[in-house]
């Protein structure tokens, strides 16, 4: 088991990593069986506190059931009710220290990859010219 990677078997269910058993949905399994909330499990083997750990199959399941009653659930839980907790100006957001290891782990891929490189390269191609990379400014010429 490497921390902070989620382990699939080769039907795409994710394993336990207590006992070493796969199912569709692991937290359930885990509260039930093991007496771990989701959260102290996440936290205890460095996976993403807000993600489920969860099939494709029953991933997909859940998402057609929730579009299927778009207006009983999303329309009043995240749209209206959701205006409670948006991000507001001046808020600090997360600090690093909240961040999952299973997050850190994503972001880090999500960085290296092509498109966020070629940004990046674009992003910062006139940096030397704004002054911030002024080479006489350090001693440089």
């Amino acid at each position: 088991m490497t921390y902070g990677v989620i382990e699939y078997d080769k039907n795409g269910l994710p394993k336990c990593e207590i006992c070493g058993r796969y199912f569709d949905r692991v937290t359930p399994h885990v509260r039930q069986v093991h007496n771990m909330t989701a959260r102290e499990y996440k936290e205890h083997f460095g996976f993403d506190v807000i993600k489920g750990i969860t099939s494709r199959q029953s991933r997909e399941k859940s998402r057609d059931a929730v579009m299927r009653n778009f207006d009983i659930v999303i329309k009043p839980n995240l749209l209206e009710r959701g205006r409670e907790t948006r991000f507001n100006v001046g808020h600090k957001g997360r600090v690093k220290e909240q961040v999952s290891e299973q997050t850190k782990i994503m972001l880090q891929k999500h960085l290296k990859s092509t498109p966020m490189v070629e940004k990046a390269r674009k992003t910062c191609k006139n940096l030397g010219k704004s002054g911030l990379g002024n080479q006489t400014r350090w001693g440089k010429k």
